[in-house]
């Protein structure tokens, strides 16, 4: 007699499958997090850049993914997710390089 699974067994047998599949995310999460890290060490300019060099990434991996493997980063039509994430970046970017040295 084959027994049913319940929901939680199902979830963690799959979740190192499901997040492999939101591989784009994890590694834009990732470069965000080196960036707080950076930001907490007091060099608060890198880390200001590679969180906006990170929202940059997401941007590029929006534009050359194709939606199936693009995961959570499609939220929008791809124009405009572009748009949004490469002008926070380099937002981000000009905004930590304009900031004048103490």
């Amino acid at each position: 007699m084959s027994r049913m699974r319940t929901g939680w067994e199902r979830f963690i047998r799959g979740w190192p499958t499901a997040l492999l599949r939101q591989w784009p995310l994890l590694l834009v999460i990732v470069c965000i997090a080196v960036g707080v890290v950076l930001i907490f060490e007091l060099h608060w300019k890198r880390g200001a850049m590679m969180i906006g060099g990170a929202t940059g990434l997401a941007g590029l991996l929006r534009l050359v993914l194709p939606e199936s493997s693009a995961g959570l980063l499609v939220v929008r039509s791809r124009f405009l997710d572009v748009v949004v994430l490469g002008l926070a970046g380099l937002a981000m970017i000009v905004l930590a390089l304009l900031v004048p040295p103490r």
